[in-house]
């Protein structure tokens, strides 16, 4: 059987939009715990002394570099006391420290449970 040439442009364009309709479903129904605690990390300021690598990544003004320096700092220090000793991190200066304050804490020196 000959297919004529717009009969295949039309046979793509329907696979196509088939494939579009059944990812987009796949993304709506995409487990509704994840963003439950997406929503909850993002809500609650992030523990300096628990933090991760990729969890202070998502402050602003905060890459690999500076994570980095945050995370080894703790470590040589047995953790933050405060949040202004960032200011000890180089690399973070009073205006970065004002753009991440709120988003930041100090909590328990604890290890971190890895587990999770």
């Amino acid at each position: 059987m000959s297919w004529k040439r717009s009969d295949q442009w039309i046979l793509w364009a329907v696979m196509a939009l088939a494939l579009a309709i059944a990812l987009g479903a796949r993304v709506a129904t995409a487990p509704e715990r994840q963003s439950e605690a997406f929503v909850a990390r993002v809500s609650e300021p992030l523990d300096l002394n628990r933090a991760t690598s990729e969890e202070l990544m998502a402050l602003p003004g905060i890459g690999p570099v500076l994570a980095q320096r945050i995370i080894e700092y703790r470590e040589a220090h047995g953790g933050f006391q405060t949040v202004e000793e960032l200011l000890n991190v180089r690399g973070i200066g009073p205006k970065r420290l004002q753009q991440i304050r709120e988003r930041v804490r100090v909590g328990s020196l604890e290890k971190r449970d890895v587990s999770r």
